[in-house]
């Protein structure tokens, strides 16, 4: 007779504030990489940076990358690979304009007030602000199947993002954005420049 496992919610959501606690310690998106190479400029700052493997990664191609996370367990580790890392609470410890680019990858989803991060990022970058989120527009229709994304089951997603409602939320801080369709997962992914 097969072995009946007890299904918890633990066991089925994932919880994003111990994930990269629990995974190997070098995962990242080589996609992201690419785009990070194709528009970001030399000083980055990785706004949700968890433990620091896109400032790790960038810093081997020759950018000059820092991050900076809530998740006081994510920056030790960021610390243990050699990355310099800083824990927040609010507002960035920045001046205006201090970096380039500003990354936020797959970020704004797991927070209440993504303008106020929007609003940061856009203090502190001179060039651009490179933003990802998982693309939510093909819902509908996964429901029809009962299917949902596997990115969906994080215990800590607020926002689900439709590139529509996300257009939105990014008119109302940049004047200028360009949108590009991610590969291999459904990502959209925005650059922006400062319109001056």
């Amino acid at each position: 007779m097969a072995k009946i496992t007890k299904l918890t919610k633990e066991k089925i959501y994932r919880d994003s504030k111990r994930y990269y606690l629990e995974m190997s310690h070098g995962r990242f998106s080589s996609n992201l990489i690419g785009f990070c190479q194709q528009h970001a400029g030399k000083r980055i700052l990785d706004f949700g940076c968890a433990t620091g493997n896109y400032c790790k990664e960038l810093r081997k191609l020759g950018f000059e990358c820092i991050g900076v996370d809530i998740n006081k367990e994510y920056i030790k580790i960021a610390h243990s690979k050699g990355v310099e890392a800083y824990l927040i609470k609010d507002n960035l410890p920045f001046d205006n304009k201090s970096f380039d680019t500003v990354i936020i990858f797959e970020l704004l989803e797991h927070v209440h007030s993504p303008d106020k991060i929007l609003k940061e990022a856009e203090r502190v970058a001179k060039k651009n602000i490179l933003i990802t989120v998982p693309d939510c527009g093909g819902f509908e229709t996964l429901k029809n199947y009962q299917l949902i994304y596997e990115h969906f089951l994080e215990l800590d997603h607020v926002s689900f993002f439709t590139k529509k409602e996300l257009e939105g939320l990014l008119s109302k801080q940049f004047k200028k954005f360009n949108h590009f369709t991610g590969c291999l997962r459904r990502w959209s992914r925005y650059s922006f420049r400062r319109v001056p």
